[in-house]
Order: structure tokens, then C-alpha cells, then sequence
């Protein structure tokens, strides 16, 4: 699954996320996992830009094999290989794969097109077809056999690679390769000898790795991609030769960190509640909720846009009002979710205000309201259609809306606040019933309609997480929309039953058949191909010749919305039926599920390995590799791993202490297993205790004082086994008092943490008459608190006064531009325009401003939303050098379009020299004191130096009344 622009995000957010991979500077790794098809899309096609490009089936093998060799060299693997190739996909990923493949037809054709049109020569042989390389065709089932025949002869040659397991999940193993992957490892994990320090590398190209490789909690994950130019133009060359790329490895663990430290603001507020584990979870839900695969977009989240922060950022804010986390190891937590969809739901609103200024802006010209006439006409015909009173209750009729912003539009004798409001709202129903309509082509949106959409996005994202975290929940499952609903629209949901059906994958041929365009029609066996051609077929409405595509809110063509329908799987089986028998003996090899193959040097064996393109490859004469098949064929395995051992039965305990036990030994072997990697096995006893939490001097009588240990209060439940006995602990880097005037010696300082005088620093007295007592003498210096109430409620006397720069420009006599311009900078080269002498060039504005850094110059410059402001000190410096070098203003003003300005050009009379002009601006703007100011964040409130000199004075005066307290403290 790829998340658009998801890697770019997370590259600029996490800047220290990739390090390029240096040969023998890597760790050391024991299993090198790799996603195939990306590897096989870079070396059948890598510039689609390209329509001169061919090549020839030989060279995509060998280029593979190649980029294969390269990547197991830069890993080096020591115990496991696992190559995936993706097989066929779940159904919710086929209406992706189906918009991908006939989207890539209709680009090819198009470019073909415009080239002939230019009067270009194509070459003669056929282009390769990408759509080739999806399971089941020919092109993949040869691919396969040489992918067999790779591995015989590395695992006989190369002595690298012959302590390794290799696995080859081909295209006939039912899954998508790195959800095949995942299934590897989940089913690893679940071994008795597993070692939990495993360290695993997988490579793709698909950012959502990312989040597939978090879902693992592995401590030792590492992620393998090449890297990503952003920015790149679409003619630049690619790179295609793995010795010339370069290859970055992204770390999990760091990528932990960041998430760690980007919801650090939730650790303040939850304390010992906030899990990162947890959070982590959460942060890949999130990651759903901008872009995948199986289900849309939700409408105006982009990432581009900062959808993600503010993701995040309601996040932080719902989450410890919840009382628990949004995913639960995979699970929905719907009641958590429906709020914090509920508190989402706010931008939604936001996006529509900035929309409804527009309306109400158009209102005023036009003089009337805004209707959308789309939705008045259907209600219409739907009153005029349906019996009235039925479902009288439904909430979004929009005949009964359209009538009552009517009513709100004659009422113009209320509250113009609340009218306002009372307009908002029925605008922004409007506006999200328009978007029903026009992009789901319904006519009345309904409550039902409207529960419907939200149901099947919640079970679009229950899906998701169960696929990611325990595998296919249900082949058959997908979304049945183009579109998502509004963030405000899904609601309701925390009682929702979600069920799904397992179902069975689809086989190759009728996975070809619903994801192949009529284009790609010869990847298909004969029989089959009519169904996508003939008028007559049954499911010819599939395959439409010419399609539209929906950027949706989108800036790339390639993001858009494929608008082709759904392919109907009762109607789709039906119509290949007649056809199956037709297929030949090959054929009928090539429809099948296979299981995956494993492959393992073995010296005693040796054999000859007869290859099918001898004339690239030669037979391989001594071949010592033993092979098997892993996983019962069919459909691709879940690992039904139990989540704890079951506990020894004690039967003293009542019942519901017996429950609460139970619990207590899953919460601890789930704890050991998932978040530290270790396999605790059966729990027999439980020890209950508290943590320790820190020590704390407490003073006994006679002056004596003891370190006393601090526990916890709450009481937590550990296996036996896990629990270290007789450990001595040392506290040798601390000294250790025995009495209070050891503790607090007279003269040390110290400070009041209590009351009264909380904060007040005091010194230790001579306490020889009150040791006894247990008690302290101390001295404090309470100072008085300056009175500022008084210049707080005349600050604005003191303020410095800004003025729009037009102010300035006509009390100086120029141009607001001029103001403008030289405020900031103003560059000046040497030579003239014509003839420049060199690149050095001196900045003689006033420096002032600073747009690209969102920065200004306190006393001087302000920036608001709309404009800056400029002070009276800006206009006597303006003056000043409007006085002193009017020559400058001149020329800038002449030449408003230039960049640099030169020297010459301001100067030209032979006994000016601009050099020397240029060197006297530059020294009078260093001796100005503003060249000394420092300049501040236009996002921050500074205050002004009156302000701040008169507070000095408040302080100063307090000082001069400080009083002297004494106390006595414990």
C-alpha cells in the first residue's frame, strides 16, 4: 500500500529518519526481506516518459537477478532471504489495482499518440506492457521459473549465501508481498525458540512499510529504499543500475523516537497512563486516515495541507480524556474513535467557514441567497415521486431543508448573531448534501444514507488494522464508493456490529480479468478476451474504452480518482464460467495457488539443474540445494498465535479473584512478548508489589535523620519467573547524612517548596537551641512583588506607533513601493547592468524585514496578517537616507523589476565612483544603532523598550522595599 507524498512528509518532519547506506558501515542484519515488484516495475520500465523505450524479456531477467545480487551484498544476511512477489490480492485492493491498470493503458496510449502526432519513428516490436505484472500471466509465470532458477545457482556458487534460508513466495502464493512478509514474521515470532533479538531489514518502496514494519514492535527493524529526489523533473533520467544508486536504511527504532518525542506533550499530561507502544499503534491508524489503498480519502485531508498535524494535534488533546488508546493491537476502539472523529469533525467546519465567506461575499453582489439548484430540483422531483409522509423524521430531506433556509432568509427581524449561525448551518449541510449528490450521484441524502457511509468507512478502517496487524480479516470485503464521507458525518458509530466474511482469494485468472483494461487484453488467455471486447458479454459495462478521472481536491493526475465501476464478483464468475473449460493444459497450470518455497544449501546433494533460456543462463551442473513447501496451498495462512499461555488453575481463589488472576498473567505475558520481546511461557505464580519509586531524609528524634525508601501506590502484578531475587543495591555516588545538621549545615542555602514564601531562597541559621525539636532555623529574603498594574493599564502610552508603509511613503514624498523595497534589501554589483565585473555584490537596504524567515526588527518593523507596519524611527531613517544618497531611490525606483542594482548605473559620471558611494552607505548603515537590534519572530510579542524600562524601574523600586522574614521550618 502506498500513502501519496506520506514518504516526503515524514523525510522533511523527521530530517535524521535516512542514513545513506556505506559499504561495511551498516549493522549486521539476520533476515533481508524484499518486496519484489518494485524491483521488478524498476527494471521492466523505468521511464514511462519514454515511448522510443524497449527491451528486451532476457534483459528484464537479468537486470532483476543483478539488482537482487547487489542487495543481498549491501545486507549480507545470516540466517533468512525472503523474496515476495505479490500474489492475488485481497478484493479491497483490487478496485486500486483496476484504477492503477487502466489509468497506466490510457497514459500509455495517450503518449503514443502525441508522438505520432509529432511525426516521431516508433520502433517497430511492441512496448512492454506493465499491467503484465500483475499474478497470473505469462510474463509472470516465466519470471517465476527463472526466479527458481537464480536461486538453485546462488545457493550451489556463491558460498554468501549458503548458511541462508532463502524463501520464494511467487506470484502463485495468495497476499500482497509485504503483507506475505508480515505473515513471515508474525509466524517467527510465534516459534518456541524465537530469538526476540532478531534483526530484520525489509526493502520496498511503498512508504506504508514504515507503518507494516512498526505494527511488529520489533526493537531491531530497518527499512531499505532507494533514494527519493523530491522535486525531480519527469524527463530527468532515472537511475536504473543498483551500483550507481544510492540506497538509504531508515531505522525504527529512531523512527520510535521521533513518534515518542512528537506526542511528548501527551507524557506531561498522562504520566504513568501514556504507553508509547500504544501511541504508536495510534500514530499508524492515523496514517489511514490521509490515504491508502483500499478506501478514500477523506475529503479536503491532504498531506500536503497539514493534515497530519492536525492529526496529531487533536490527538494530543482528546487522548487523555479517553481513558484508553484508539487501536487496540489491531482492534477498533470504537467508542474512543467516535470522539476523537468528533473533535476532527471541527475542521471540517473550519474549511467550510473559509468556503462560506465566499457565498456570503457573492450573496452581497448577487442579492439574494445561495441556493444550490442541483439539490432544490432533486428534492423537488423526490417529494414529488415519494409518499410525504414517510419517513417524516428523516434528518436530511432536502425538500424540509431547502424550505427552512427559506425561512431563515425572510426572518430578518432575530438576533443577527444567532441568524448568522442559523445560516452557517444550514449553508454547510447544503454544502456537504452538493458534494453527496454531484459526486455519488444520489438524490436525497438521507440519514440511513448517511449512517451507510459512515458504517463502511469504520469498517474500511477496522479492515485496514486487522490486515496490518493479524492478516486478511476478508478477501472478499471493499469499499463501495469512489468517495469518503465528511469528517462530521461519521458519527454514531461507538455501537456499531462490525462482521466480516473470511471468503477465499480470487483465482489468478479472475483477479486478470477484474483488474485488466481491454487494452491489456492479450495478457489474458484466449478464451476470456471477448468477455472485455464483445457487445454481448454479460460484464462488457466493466471495461469501458474511455473513462473520467476526479482529482478530488488533489494536485497530480496520478492521485486522481479513477472513475470506473465496480466490478460486480457474482457477475464476473458467471461470465467466465462457459469460458473455463476452453483453457489449455498451460493455462490451467498457470490458475492455481501454490505455497512458498523454501531453499537451503545441502553439500551432500549434487544434481543437474536444467535451465529454460540456456542461451542466457547455463545449466547448472553441480547443484546442491534442497527445496520444500511451506503453508498448506490455497489461501495465504493466518497464524492463529494465542496471546497467552494458558494459567495454572489455583483453586483456593473465588471466582473472581480467579478472573482477576487470569487477567493479570495475560497482561504480563502479553506485556513481555509484544513490547519487550520476551517469551515469559507459562506463569504458575504471581507476585503482587510496589515499585520503588525514590528516597526521601526523614527526621526521627534527638536531630538523627533516616533515608527511607518511597514506594508506590499502586500495586502491580509480576510473573514469577521474571522477577530477580537478592540483588544488593549500592548507592555509593551518594552521601549518605546521618543528622540534620549534617543534612543542612548553617549557611547553605536552600529554598521554600511549602508555605508560605513558596519559591523564597533563605539561608540556614545556627539551630543548636532547636535541634532537638527536629527543627531548622532559616532565614528568608521575601521580596515585595513590583506594582505593575498601573503601566499595564497605560502600556499604550509607552508603545512604539506603526504605520502602514503608504503613511510614510507620502510624508516622505515617495512611492510605498520605495518603503517597501528599502526596508528590506536592496543588492548593488559592481560594473553596470550591461557589462557586470564579477559576482560580488553589497546590501545597502535597510534590512528591516525578513519574509522568507517570518521575521522583523522590534522598534522598527511589524508584520500582521495582511501588511507591514512600519514605526516613526524607520521614517527618520528613510529620510536621513533619502537625504544622503537620494541617487539610490532614484534608480531603484526607474528599474522596479530589478534584483541587482549596479553600481554604473547609479553612478555614471566618470568623476563618481561607485565603489566609494557604495563603501560610505555600508559604513553609514553599520554605525546606525539599528544595525546593532536584533530581530525577533514575527510570531512572537515583544514588548517594547519603554515598556520594558519602566518595568525595570517597578523592580528596581521593590527592591529598595524588600522586607526580611523569619521562619522556622521543619
Amino acid at each position: 500500500m502506498g500513502v501519496p507524498k506520506f514518504y516526503r512528509w515524514i523525510s522533511e518532519r523527521y530530517p535524521c529518519l535516512s542514513e545513506v547506506v556505506k559499504e561495511h558501515q551498516i549493522p549486521e542484519f539476520d533476515n533481508l526481506y524484499l518486496d519484489m515488484n518494485g524491483i521488478i516495475h524498476q527494471c521492466s520500465h523505468p521511464n514511462d516518459e519514454d515511448v522510443h523505450f524497449r527491451i528486451s524479456e532476457e534483459k528484464i531477467f537479468a537486470d532483476i537477478f543483478h539488482y537482487l545480487e547487489v542487495l543481498f551484498r549491501i545486507i549480507k544476511p545470516r540466517k533468512v532471504f525472503f523474496m515476495a512477489v505479490d500474489g492475488v490480492a485481497p478484493r479491497a485492493k483490487m478496485n486500486q489495482q483496476r484504477g492503477r491498470r487502466f489509468r497506466s493503458a490510457k497514459e500509455a496510449e495517450d503518449k503514443i499518440k502525441k508522438a505520432l502526432d509529432k511525426g516521431e519513428v516508433l520502433p517497430t516490436e511492441a512496448r512492454f506492457d506493465s499491467n503484465c505484472i500483475t499474478p497470473g500471466t505469462d510474463f509472470m509465470a516465466r519470471l517465476q521459473e527463472q526466479l527458481k532458477y537464480f536461486v538453485h545457482n546462488k545457493l550451489s556458487n556463491d558460498k554468501l549465501w549458503q548458511n541462508v534460508r532463502v524463501y520464494l513466495s511467487g506470484h502463485e502464493t495468495p497476499g500482497e508481498g509485504e503483507h506475505k512478509i508480515m505473515e513471515f514474521i508474525r509466524s517467527e515470532n510465534s516459534q518456541p525458540g524465537h530469538d526476540p533479538n532478531t534483526r530484520h531489514c525489509l526493502y520496498g518502496l511503498d512508504a506504508d512499510l514504515i507503518m507494516l514494519g512498526l505494527t511488529s514492535h520489533e526493537p531491531n527493524f530497518s527499512l531499505l529504499r532507494e533514494e527519493v529526489r523530491f522535486g525531480g523533473k519527469k524527463s530527468q533520467k532515472r537511475i536504473t543500475a543498483p551500483e550507481e544508486t544510492t540506497f538509504h536504511l531508515l531505522h525504527l527504532s529512531l523512527m520510535r523516537e521521533y513518534i515518542d518525542y512528537e506526542f511528548s506533550a501527551l507524557k506531561n499530561q498522562m504520566g504513568s497512563n501514556y504507553d508509547l507502544e500504544r501511541v504508536i499503534d495510534d500514530w499508524i491508524l492515523m496514517g489511514f486516515l490521509v490515504g491508502n489503498d483500499f478506501i478514500p480519502h477523506l475529503p479536503h485531508l491532504h498531506i500536503n495541507h497539514d493534515a497530519l498535524p492536525l492529526l496529531y494535534k487533536t490527538y494530543i488533546s482528546v487522548l487523555p480524556s479517553l481513558g484508553g488508546y484508539l487501536n487496540e493491537n489491531g482492534n477498533l476502539n470504537l467508542r474512543n474513535f467516535e470522539r476523537y472523529m468528533e473533535k476532527l469533525a471541527e475542521f471540517d467546519r473550519e474549511h467550510f467557514s473559509e468556503v462560506f465567506v465566499d457565498l456570503k461575499w457573492f450573496e452581497s453582489k448577487v442579492g439574494n441567497k445561495y441556493l444550490n439548484e442541483a439539490a432544490g430540483l432533486a428534492a423537488e422531483k423526490e417529494a414529488a415521486s415519494k409518499d410525504t409522509n414517510k419517513n417524516e423524521h428523516s434528518a436530511l430531506s432536502l425538500a424540509a431543508l431547502t424550505s427552512s433556509e427559506q425561512v431563515i432568509g425572510e426572518g430578518k427581524g432575530a438576533d443577527e448573531e444567532e441568524e448568522e449561525d442559523d445560516m452557517f448551518e444550514t449553508e454547510f449541510r447544503q454544502y456537504k448534501r452538493t458534494y453527496y449528490m454531484t459526486k455519488m450521484g444520489v438524490d436525497v441524502v438521507s440519514d440511513e444514507f448517511l449512517a451507510k457511509q459512515a458504517k463502511c468507512y469504520v469498517e474500511g478502517i477496522q479492515w485496514i488494522l486487522h490486515y496490518y496487524y493479524h492478516g486478511v480479516q476478508s478477501w472478499s470485503w471493499y469499499y463501495p464508493f469512489h468517495y469518503a464521507p465528511f469528517l462530521s458525518d461519521i458519527r454514531n458509530i461507538s455501537e456499531l456490529k462490525l462482521t466480516f466474511d473470511l471468503g477465499k482469494p480470487f483465482m489468478p485468472f479472475q483477479q486478470l480479468l477484474a483488474v485488466l483494461p481491454a487494452a491489456s487484453m492479450e495478457l489474458l488467455p484466449e478464451c476470456y478476451r471477448h468477455l472485455m471486447t464483445s457487445e454481448r458479454s454479460p460484464i462488457i459495462e466493466y471495461y469501458p474504452l474511455d473513462f473520467k478521472t476526479d482529482l478530488n481536491g488533489k494536485q497530480q493526475e496520478w492521485e486522481a480518482v479513477v472513475l470506473i465501476p465496480f466490478i460486480d464478483e457474482r457477475c464476473l464468475l458467471a461470465a467466465m464460467d462457459p469460458c473455463n473449460d476452453k483453457l489449455t493444459k498451460g493455462e490451467k497450470a498457470r490458475n492455481r495457488h501454490t505455497e512458498c518455497a523454501v531453499y537451503s544449501y545441502d553439500h551432500e546433494l549434487d544434481f543437474t539443474y536444467t535451465s529454460t533460456l540456456p542461451q542466457l543462463f547455463p545449466d547448472i551442473i553441480h547443484c546442491h540445494v534442497r527445496f520444500y513447501l511451506e503453508e498448506p496451498p490455497g489461501v495465504q495462512r493466518v497464524y492463529d498465535r494465542p496471546s497467552t499461555p494458558p494459567p495454572t488453575k489455583v483453586t483456593c481463589l473465588s471466582d473472581k479473584e480467579q478472573k482477576e488472576w487470569v487477567k493479570d498473567v495475560q497482561g504480563i505475558t502479553e506485556y513481555f512478548l509484544k513490547r519487550k520481546g520476551i517469551v515469559v511461557n507459562e506463569t504458575a505464580v504471581v507476585l503482587y508489589g510496589q515499585l520503588l519509586t525514590g528516597r526521601k531524609y526523614v527526621p526521627k528524634a534527638n536531630g538523627v535523620v533516616e533515608l527511607e525508601k518511597q514506594w508506590s501506590k499502586q500495586v502491580l502484578p509480576f510473573a514469577y519467573q521474571t522477577v530477580v531475587k537478592d540483588i544488593k543495591a549500592f548507592y555509593s555516588s551518594l552521601t549518605c547524612f546521618k543528622s540534620l545538621d549534617e543534612l543542612f549545615p548553617p549557611a547553605t542555602t536552600v529554598f521554600m517548596v511549602g508555605n508560605p514564601y513558596y519559591g523564597a531562597m533563605g539561608e540556614v541559621q545556627d539551630s543548636q537551641d532547636v535541634i532537638k525539636d527536629g527543627r531548622v532555623r532559616v532565614v528568608f529574603n521575601v521580596p515585595y512583588e513590583p506594582q505593575l498594574e498601573h503601566l499595564i493599564q497605560n502600556q499604550h502610552k509607552y508603545c512604539v506607533k506603526y504605520s502602514p508603509g503608504y503613511v510614510l511613503a507620502s510624508r516622505l514624498g515617495i512611492t510605498s513601493y520605495l518603503v517597501s523595497r528599502f526596508s528590506g534589501s536592496i543588492f548593488i554589483g559592481r560594473g553596470s547592468k550591461k557589462n557586470p565585473c564579477g559576482e560580488q555584490k553589497a546590501n545597502v537596504g535597510l534590512n528591516l524585514k525578513f519574509n522568507k524567515k517570518n521575521e522583523e526588527v522590534p522598534g522598527y518593523t511589524k508584520r500582521t496578517e495582511k501588511e507591514w507596519l512600519y514605526s516613526a524611527a524607520v521614517e527618520e531613517l528613510l529620510a536621513e537616507y533619502l537625504d544622503r544618497f537620494c541617487e539610490v531611490f532614484d534608480t531603484v525606483s526607474r528599474n522596479s523589476h530589478d534584483d541587482v542594482f549596479y553600481e554604473d548605473d547609479i553612478w555614471p559620471g566618470e568623476d563618481q565612483n561607485g565603489a566609494e558611494k557604495v563603501t560610505e552607505i555600508t559604513s553609514w548603515l553599520k554605525s546606525h544603532p539599528v544595525s546593532s537590534i536584533s530581530r525577533t519572530s514575527c510570531d512572537l510579542q515583544v514588548l517594547d523598550s519603554a515598556i520594558v524600562e519602566r518595568i525595570e524601574d517597578a523592580v528596581d523600586k521593590a527592591k529598595v522595599t524588600w522586607d526580611h522574614h523569619w521562619h522556622q521550618r521543619r
